[in-house]
């Protein structure tokens, strides 16, 4: 495993917003994610795990952790024969391009469409449940197990992940605290692979219903440097209409804007800062009487998020 210092991460995110990373490495196998886990227990640092960045802004100062990006991203799928159900079960590593992934499987007949349109890779997508609103089809509907670290190698049922609306286990785990250390350490667990299960059907069938939802997602969504949804719906209510509620639709501070197309995006222009992003949240969050819990990820200089 090679580790970098003083690692550019505005350039792995959408949005393109952000300093630099103390210590970056790429993880392409399981003794990577050992051996990069040992030197940030090591270092007392943060252990953050980027994927593509489509929901995450860095802060413009340097970040004091180690940045992590999967670059693991095997598929496995199983052979026509065995295919006996209609359901088929796909082993995939967490660095894979959710996109690319509905594509691929589409080709093969297997069924990811309702997820059609979500950016990032299939780890990051897990972390937060990704998928359509509170009452919609998420991500955990594929899912029959995921294969974590946290110092060791654990395979979790579905039931053990905690998926509820955008949330799951990973995304509210405490700090792990390292006996010898007087300081808590941000090592929450790593998502390493899924077992997804996965319904059958026409191939055709499945791209065209892909095509459809993707042309509906042009339709309806912005897609400049954006980070995807950056706030949570309160029940059933979409953070969208709470917003335009109180008349925020289109609101700017410095180089981040609300999004005239959807808003609940956020728009980066070239040379926008974190900051920027933190104060249009904030003045979201003063003006909607509801309480608004945020989606994205702001990752302070010491590694901890903002919100």
């Amino acid at each position: 495993m090679l580790i970098k210092e003083h690692e550019p991460l505005g350039p792995k995110t959408t949005m393109r917003i952000g300093g630099t990373a103390r210590y970056f490495a790429e993880l392409g196998t399981k003794q990577d994610l050992e051996e990069a886990w040992a030197f940030a227990e090591k270092n007392t640092l943060p252990l953050i795990v980027l994927g593509s960045g489509s929901n995450t802004i860095f802060a413009d100062d340097e970040i004091q952790a180690l940045v992590v990006r999967i670059a693991a991203s095997k598929v496995d799928l199983p052979q026509m024969a065995n295919r006996k159900s209609q359901m088929a079960n796909v082993i995939v590593e967490s660095g894979k391009n959710l996109p690319m992934l509905i594509n691929e499987l589409a080709k093969e007949g297997l069924d990811l469409s309702p997820l059609t349109g979500i950016p990032g890779t299939l780890g990051g997508a897990i972390f937060g449940n990704a998928g359509q609103g509170p009452k919609g089809i998420w991500i955990d509907h594929f899912v029959e197990s995921v294969t974590i670290y946290d110092g060791a190698w654990k395979t979790l049922t579905k039931e053990e992940c905690n998926f509820r609306y955008r949330e799951s286990k990973w995304k509210d785990a405490p700090p792990v605290v390292a006996e010898d250390r007087d300081l808590p350490l941000r090592l929450a667990p790593i998502i390493w692979s899924i077992v997804m299960k996965i319904p059958q059907g026409n191939p055709s069938a499945i791209t065209q219903e892909i095509e459809c939802l993707l042309q509906r997602r042009i339709e309806t969504q912005p897609h400049q440097r954006t980070a995807g949804s950056c706030f949570k719906a309160v029940g059933e209510t979409p953070a969208w209409q709470l917003i335009d509620a109180v008349g925020l639709r289109g609101y700017k501070a410095g180089g981040v804007m609300v999004s005239e197309k959807h808003a609940n995006f956020l728009i980066g222009e070239k040379g926008a800062k974190f900051e920027d992003a933190v104060n249009v949240v904030n003045a979201v969050k003063e003006k909607i009487p509801e309480k608004l819990e945020v989606e994205m990820r702001f990752v302070k200089p010491d590694g901890l998020l903002e919100f």
